[in-house]
């Protein structure tokens, strides 16, 4: 297709698809005018490419270079650095400080749209993003032509440098094409859960200064409501609806109408504008703006992506390409920099999932087959316990990655023996949000199950007590501390929570973990979840995995119930498979196989569903509010 033909792409729904009401969509998407554009080709010599991001010298084969689509994109001229300034380690400390046994690796110092879209014309035909939902598609060339006229289009519309975007959209194709568009003119981004009610999204433009809000026509009416309450949006711009309000501007209408002949003129500076200010979850305080470069994230996709490390197994050919489902939401750091922006440097066909939906879900799974997921416990629950599972629906996939909470081996037992005969290779990590968000993966051999590995390339790590902060040795358990150029800026207009958290070079993740001798790392449990019984400490985690063993338990949780003697004693709330499953043998269970301190001392508790955020981690404080209120217990 040359520029200026008519593409018209369909589906069985609109873009306001997702989040609710699928049922509910039925008109047909067209873009005009938006294909490739090649102009002025020529052959060049590069002195220096890369390869999946790594920096290669002195290599004479010949890049096509073009005005709009070329190798290397934004990169031929860039500074590559290796070496990052660590914390001071204190001589009697070195001996506790664990190193990542990988080799580091070179880091552009470049926009992270440069970044993902460099080897684009290496894959042009291939397909980029697919909606799950209704069967749209967009090749990876015209994903990129579309981002550069959205960048262009925002640019055009008057937003500068730095001014903010926030992104109020579910897992659909134009998420990331919008994203990579705003990220490329060096407008920052602001994502946030597109379920949250008006004040939420209210006080998220507050504290992140929005100018303007990308949306669905779902969500229009609580952004209208929450711009009205904060009163600084300029422009409020809609995906998929048919007919575009007044008040409002067309994703589509700026596309067509827009050449991108203003993209491109940004200038980075990589270590100190923000890509992105996801906002932590909110589980051990109020939401954080969570500053994160250029530098930052390109950092983590260089360290996802080492030989050692990485995922992806295959260079891509029209015969020969990874594909994963993403159902895990694109305003969270896990799926964003993982799923997103791994995959589309990578030139992995990417099945958007708007919210998770079994059945959408399964048919993704049986159309598509992934080669890799990227899952969290509760999606790992259901396709190890749900019937509609069968193990036939997961033998094209090969491997696992897993994050955001802990899984327990006795979850990943559980999905592994559903997938046999296949074998799934299970690599469990560890981030947050605060890191980019990884910094810790499992090995691909020796991975021990219910670990979280060993720290990623140019990352060093220790475990601190929680008391004193004195560095600990093998087998101690502590705060997990880590350091390396994935380590965000600070929070967002809040300098007295960065100064709390990131302490002479050293993020304090808050994580209570332990390390073997061999180097790699175990999370134990979140620091404000650990439950006090006279003065030991419990961690929910060791008791959730140990109670997922018994029969006809399909999820728990436990906290910590207040008691006069003790000060607390743990209750663990069950999600049970029937109503034969019964309190006395479950508590019975627990106390044979535990030290009297961690008995189920405040008892079971049956409830129907654990509160849980939409990357799987158990909202810990609802879940005594609800089950205090009477709520979902019964």
């Amino acid at each position: 297709m040359h520029a200026g033909h008519r593409l018209v792409i369909t589906g069985s729904s609109s873009l306001s698809a997702g989040c609710g009401k699928l049922a509910n969509m039925k008109s047909n998407l067209r873009f005009l005018h938006v294909g490739r554009r090649f102009t002025h080709w020529k052959k060049v010599n590069g002195s220096q490419q890369t390869d999946r991001g790594f920096a290669i010298s002195n290599c004479g084969a010949p890049i096509l270079q073009g005005s709009e689509l070329k190798s290397c994109i934004g990169l031929n001229n860039t500074t590559y650095r290796t070496n990052y300034t660590y914390p001071k380690i204190p001589q009697e400390d070195e001996k506790f400080i664990i190193r990542s046994p990988y080799s580091d690796v070179e880091i552009p110092e470049v926009n992270l749209a440069d970044f993902v879209w460099q080897n684009v014309d290496k894959w042009p035909e291939n397909v980029a993003l697919v909606c799950g939902m209704t069967g749209r598609q967009y090749t990876y060339e015209m994903a990129y032509n579309m981002s550069k006229q959205f960048g262009s289009a925002l640019i055009r519309m008057g937003a500068k440098e730095g001014d903010v975007l926030a992104m109020v959209v579910p897992n659909i194709p134009e998420f990331c094409i919008a994203y990579m568009g705003a990220v490329g003119v060096g407008v920052t981004l602001t994502t946030m859960n597109p379920t949250y009610k008006p004040d939420e999204i209210a006080r998220q433009f507050e504290n992140s200064g929005a100018k303007y809000v990308i949306t669905i026509g779902l969500f229009l009416d609580n952004i209208r409501e929450a711009a009205a309450t904060y009163g600084k949006i300029e422009k409020i711009i809609t995906l998929g609806m048919e007919e575009t309000p007044e008040d409002c501007l067309s994703f589509i209408g700026m596309l067509i109408t827009d050449d991108g002949s203003l993209y491109g003129n940004y200038k980075c500076d990589p270590h100190n504008d923000i890509v992105v200010l996801p906002y932590s979850s909110g589980t051990t305080g109020p939401p954080k703006g969570v500053q994160l470069t250029h530098y930052n994230m390109v950092a983590n996709m260089c360290q996802l992506l080492h030989p050692e490390v990485t995922i992806f197994e295959c260079e891509p050919d029209v015969d020969n390409q990874e594909c994963t489902v993403a159902v895990l939401p694109f305003f969270h750091i896990y799926a964003m920099n993982t799923i997103m922006t791994c995959g589309l440097q990578n030139g992995v066909k990417i099945v958007t999932n708007p919210k998770f939906e079994p059945e959408m879900y399964l048919k993704s799974l049986v159309t598509h087959k992934p080669s890799y997921l990227a899952l969290v416990p509760p999606l790992i629950s259901f396709l190890a316990t749900h019937p509609m599972v069968k193990s036939s629906m997961l033998k094209c996939v090969r491997a696992v990655t897993g994050g955001a909470a802990p899984f327990g081996p006795a979850l990943i037992e559980n999905f592994k023996k559903k997938c046999e005969p296949h074998q799934i290779e299970f690599r469990e990590g560890f981030g947050m949000t605060e890191s980019s968000p990884c910094s810790h993966v499992q090995p691909q051999e020796n991975a021990v199950l219910g670990g979280c590995g060993h720290p990623v390339p140019n990352t060093i790590a220790k475990i601190v007590d929680i008391t004193t902060g004195a560095a600990l040795g093998p087998n101690e358990d502590g705060e997990l501390c880590v350091a390396g150029p994935q380590v965000m800026k600070g929070y967002h207009r809040n300098e007295k929570a960065t100064k709390k958290t990131v302490m002479k070079g050293w993020l304090h993740t808050g994580d209570i973990a332990k390390y073997q001798e061999d180097g790699q790392f175990f999370i134990v449990d979140r620091l404000k979840d650990l439950i006090k019984v006279k003065g030991l400490q419990v961690a929910p985690s060791e008791l959730e995995d140990l109670i997922r063993r018994c029969p006809g338990v399909l999820d728990v949780a436990c906290v910590g119930v207040p008691d006069e003697r003790s000060g607390e004693l743990p209750r663990a709330y069950i999600v049970r498979k029937d109503r034969f499953v019964l309190e006395q043998p479950i508590m019975d269970y627990v106390a044979e196989r535990v030290a009297p301190h961690k008995k189920l001392g405040a008892g079971v508790m049956f409830v129907e569903t654990l509160p849980k955020n939409q990357t799987g981690k158990v909202l810990r404080r609802e879940l005594k509010a609800q089950v205090f209120k009477g709520s979902f217990g019964y």
